[in-house]
């Protein structure tokens, strides 16, 4: 079943601030015209055909009405004005090209009528496929145009949109902001009429989708709880990816910091270690230097007493023969004096031997002396002891 569907946006240098993904007359026009990176929803963008005008027509006529549009109290365009009207006008699904050029003489004529020389250019897109009422797309081309539409400096772009001009015209009248919605949806709801008598009835078209395909209309009431989700949701992802980020952020600090901990750890470790083998050196270098002080002292001590010991022994060895010449010969004095002489210049006697050596000397001379006295007195005595027992003897004989 054929079923017309067409639909009109309004769009703004900056986009509603309202909004927190805008959509802005760049935006609308790189996508219509399939700039590069602006039609990702088309898996293999094509180039449009142009059937009126140019994007340059579109591009200078939305300069101009920038720069030189005044509203009644000679304020100009603000960035977030209305500047561009772009509609769209699809052919019911299973709609070949040719028929759909057929049928685009009615629609041209219903633009022409409508916008008049404000429409700047309208486009056929070709590149999209089919999509049901589940969703899912098939292989057919769903054939459609793109129209744009740009004031002049002039005119008012509330004149062009129905809706918009509607919702003035119902605060101009006092009336609130729901009774201005309802207003701009009755307008709306008007500019579908108009397409249906001027187009899609000649063409044998319906107005509407069956029922059965038609969306449910929702509450006012559900409306705002949906939008408000919405917001919500993205107040939630904003939230969440300032988060990821602080998060992102403090974690390269952490890292960094425990980095710079660990070298300034490391570079410590390393200086106390070289300190402590520093330390471990010079001890080991003190200790061998005392070891082989002490070494040598204990080397010469043993030389100084290994001397000590054979100038004993030689001392001991000269007495030993003097004495043994005073006791071979008792008249022997150049003998014994020769001896003591040779003890005496020997080069292995010290002085404190020598001191030694006469004291010794001198008591054995002493004692040698005493010995003759001795026996110088003995003499007289044996003989007085002879001269008795000789008398006794005799004495005996002349008894007898």
């Amino acid at each position: 079943m054929a079923y017309q569907f067409g639909r009109i946006e309004p769009y703004s240098q900056s986009g509603s601030t309202r909004n927190p993904n805008p959509k802005t007359s760049l935006n609308i026009l790189g996508e219509a015209f399939r700039d590069e990176g602006m039609a990702s929803h088309v898996k293999e963008p094509k180039e449009p055909e142009i059937l009126l005008g140019s994007r340059e027509e579109i591009n200078n006529a939305i300069k101009n009405y920038r720069e030189n549009f005044k509203d009644s109290r000679g304020h100009k365009l603000r960035k977030d004005g209305k500047e561009i009207l772009a509609g769209v006008i699809s052919s019911p699904p299973g709609t070949t090209k040719k028929q759909f050029l057929e049928t685009f003489p009615v629609i041209l004529f219903f633009l022409m009528k409508k916008y008049g020389k404000s429409l700047r250019c309208i486009i056929l897109h070709e590149d999209e496929p089919f999509m049901d009422e589940t969703g899912k797309y098939h292989g057919k081309t769903h054939f459609h145009i793109h129209f744009f539409v740009v004031p002049e400096p002039h005119e008012n772009f509330r004149d062009y949109h129905p809706g918009i001009y509607a919702k003035w015209q119902a605060k101009k009248e006092g009336l609130n902001h729901w009774d201005a919605d309802i207003r701009y949806k009755w307008r709306m709801g008007d500019w579908q009429e108009e397409l249906y008598q001027a187009v899609g009835f000649p063409l044998g078209w319906e107005k509407d989708r069956p029922k059965e395909l038609q969306e449910k209309r929702l509450s006012h009431k559900e409306y705002k709880i949906i939008n408000a989700a919405k917001e919500k949701s993205i107040l939630i992802q904003d939230e969440a990816k300032r988060e990821i980020a602080n998060l992102i952020i403090r974690a390269e600090k952490q890292a960094n910091l425990i980095l710079q901990n660990t070298n300034e750890e490391a570079q410590l470790i390393i200086k106390k270690a070289n300190h402590a083998a520093e330390n471990i050196n010079t001890m080991q270098i003190q200790k061998l230097n005392e070891q082989k002080i002490e070494h040598n002292k204990i080397s010469e001590s043993l030389s100084k007493r290994e001397s000590d010991v054979k100038r004993k022994e030689n001392f001991l060895k000269g007495m030993e023969k003097a004495i043994n010449n005073m006791n071979e010969n008792l008249s022997g004095d150049e003998r014994i004096a020769v001896s003591v002489k040779g003890i005496l210049n020997s080069e292995n006697v010290t002085g404190n031997e020598r001191g030694k050596f006469y004291k010794i000397f001198f008591s054995e001379i002493t004692n040698f002396v005493k010995g003759i006295i001795r026996r110088i007195r003995e003499v007289p005595e044996q003989d007085n002891k002879n001269k008795n027992e000789i008398n006794r003897k005799s004495d005996r004989k002349d008894q007898r």
